[in-house]
C-alpha cells in the first residue's frame, strides 16, 4: 500500500520516537502534522529537515492534558490538509517514581498521566474518527509500552495508563470498524531524553534483561509504524518490539 499524497498527524512528533516516525514516514511520501505541547523549537526543527528533503510537513501546538484541545487539534489539521488518513497518538508523559513507593503517587500524577496517555488517546480518535472514514483507509495507531504488558518501567501510575491504552487500542479497533483499523506498538528501553529519568544503573540493568543484551533500536520500532501505516489487514493488535524484555 502507498502512503504517497496522505496526511498523518503524530502527536508528540517532535523529538524522540516520533521524531523518527515522522522522518521514516515521510521517505514513504506522507504529508504530516506535527503536534507537540511544549516542545516547539524541536518540532520544528523536525519540519524544518522534512521541508528541506523535499517532503511536506507543519507543527501544531496543542496541550492534550486538556480534552478539547485534542478536538481543536484535529479540526486545524484537517482544515490545513483537507483530509487525514492516520493518526498517531505518541505523545506521553510520566513521573519517575519506585513501584513501592506507593505514598509518592498522588491524585494529581493520577489526572496528569491519565489525561496524556490515555484519556487523549480517545479524544483524539473521536475528533479524527470522520475524517479517518472518509479517507477510505484510515488508521490509528497509538504507541504503548511493554510497560504496559509487564508491571515495570518508570513508574506504576505510568504502567497503568499504558495498560489502559493498550485495551483502549483493542476497544477503539472493535468501534471503528471496518473503515478504520486500530494498533498499537508496544516499545521497550528506548535511548532517547526520556531514559534521562533512570540512572545509569537502571539502564544497564534494563539493557542486560532484555534477551538482545540491549536497549530496543528506534528506527526498529519506527519501521514498525510505518510497516502497521502500509498495512491493510491488521488492526486490533500490539506489535512489541522490545529486544526481548517482555519475555526474558
Amino acid at each position: 500500500m502507498t502512503l504517497s499524497g496522505k496526511v498523518g498527524l503524530i502527536t508528540g512528533g517532535g523529538t524522540g520516537l516520533g521524531r523518527e516516525v515522522a522522518l521514516q514516514l515521510v521517505q514513504e511520501g506522507m504529508d504530516l502534522a506535527i503536534s507537540y505541547a511544549r516542545s516547539q523549537a524541536d518540532a520544528e526543527e523536525v519540519v524544518a529537515e522534512i521541508r528541506a528533503s523535499g517532503g511536506q510537513a507543519a507543527a501544531f501546538q496543542a496541550d492534550l492534558e486538556q480534552t478539547l484541545e485534542a478536538e481543536r487539534l484535529i479540526q486545524e489539521v484537517t482544515a490545513a490538509y483537507g483530509r487525514l488518513d492516520l493518526l498517531i497518538h505518541n505523545a506521553a508523559t510520566t513521573r519517575f517514581l519506585p513501584f513501592a513507593d506507593l505514598e509518592a503517587v498522588d491524585e494529581a500524577i493520577w489526572d496528569e498521566l491519565f489525561a496524556v496517555n490515555t484519556r487523549a488517546a480517545f479524544f483524539l480518535a473521536r475528533a479524527a474518527a470522520p475524517a479517518l472514514r472518509q479517507s477510505g483507509d484510515g488508521q490509528i495507531i497509538t504507541t504503548s509500552s511493554v510497560a504496559g504488558l509487564h508491571p515495570g518501567g518508570s513508574s506504576l501510575p505510568y504502567a497503568v495508563t499504558k495498560a489502559a491504552l493498550i485495551h483502549l487500542t483493542r476497544c477503539l479497533a472493535v468501534a471503528l470498524a471496518p473503515e478504520v483499523r486500530v494498533n498499537t506498538v508496544a516499545p521497550g528501553l528506548l535511548m532517547t531524553r526520556w531514559v534521562a529519568g533512570f540512572s545509569e544503573a537502571q539502564l544497564q540493568k534494563t539493557s542486560e534483561k532484555a534477551l538482545l543484551k540491549k536497549p530496543t533500536d528506534l528506527a526498529d520500532v519506527a519501521a514498525a509504524f510505518v510497516m502497521l501505516a502500509k498495512n491493510s489487514s491488521i488492526t486490533g493488535q500490539v506489535i512489541v518490539v522490545d529486544a526481548g524484555l517482555s519475555v526474558s
